[in-house]
């Protein structure tokens, strides 16, 4: 299965760059990039990216939110909510990426986000294609 999405467009990739450096990780890893508006009442529900992804780094543009993290014990669920204030990023990888779900609160304010991301291994060695629009509506 190969993966395939739009290549990033060139006033994006100033933004890559930097995000990278905050990733460690070179620019051209990130592959796919989302622009997303939240408006008020908007959240996310409980989900993992795509397993044809790895690394997913974030930048919270607009109204402050909350990112919900939770993983599933014997009787229910570990919980954390992490807040994410204007303009600040996150990089989700390793453990949080992988084995914890996580879902955005409904919004207070209008809300931007800009997510990169890289392929797994999976991703990597694969012969179907996605769009960008696709990955968005299953991430």
């Amino acid at each position: 299965m190969r993966v395939s999405s739009p290549a990033n467009p060139d006033w994006l990739l100033p933004l890559r760059e930097r995000v990278a450096r905050f990733a460690v990780l070179e620019p051209e890893a990130l592959v796919q990039s989302l622009l997303i508006r939240y408006d008020p009442g908007a959240g996310i529900g409980w989900h993992r990216d795509r397993p044809v992804f790895d690394h997913v780094i974030g930048i919270s543009l607009g109204a402050p939110a909350t990112m919900r993290f939770r993983r599933r014990k014997p009787g229910g669920f570990d919980r954390i909510a992490v807040p994410l204030p204007p303009r600040s990023a996150y990089h989700l990888s390793g453990e949080a990426r992988h084995e914890w779900e996580h879902s955005l609160a409904p919004m207070v304010g209008t809300r931007w986000s800009i997510t990169f991301r890289s392929l797994s291994e999976k991703g990597r060695g694969s012969s179907r294609t996605y769009v960008s629009a696709a990955a968005a509506r299953e991430a």
